[in-house]
């Protein structure tokens, strides 16, 4: 989206450039009641092994961005609605697609949020957002050892 500045998409191409796979943003961090706040972003498209790996910036509202496994820039926005439980991502991505999240539940203990959406090719997505990803799957679905399954293809987790 055209709100994001260009040095977070340059950073982000230099993170991702250096990697085999894209991997969560390190330097990405929480900093209470600031527009400045950074949450790691991760998601699955559908089973076929392609996956997001970005960050959200800001509180209630802001931007996002990251790059998918198979090299493509996705950029977006996001905003909570707190009073109802619930958010929402819009995304696009260089190689034409599109789509939205709807984040509908939120982990007190671990402060991770997951969503589920669609892409503009009506694949599946399931999203994550928060600093204890990693935490939170290993607690719900007993995934461990670093890894994240989107279909066949495991996701990196530092």
């Amino acid at each position: 989206m055209k709100n994001l500045c260009l040095p977070v998409l340059l950073a982000l191409s230099y993170m991702f450039a250096a990697a085999a796979a894209p991997v969560p943003d390190e330097n990405c961090v929480d900093i209470p009641d600031s527009r400045d706040s950074c949450s790691p972003l991760l998601a699955c498209f559908g089973n076929s092994g392609e996956y997001f790996a970005g960050r959200a910036l800001g509180r209630d509202k802001g931007t996002l961005a990251g790059v998918t496994n198979f090299g493509s820039i996705c950029t977006g926005t996001w905003v909570s609605r707190n009073l109802i439980g619930t958010g929402q991502a819009d995304f696009e991505c260089d190689n034409g697609h599109w789509g939205k999240v709807i984040f509908h539940y939120r982990d007190d203990e671990s402060g991770t949020v997951k969503g589920f959406g669609l892409t503009n090719h009506g694949v599946s997505i399931r999203a994550w957002s928060g600093h204890y990803i990693q935490d939170f799957l290993d607690e719900q679905s007993g995934q461990v050892n670093n890894k994240l399954m989107c279909g066949e293809v495991e996701i990196p987790l530092s």
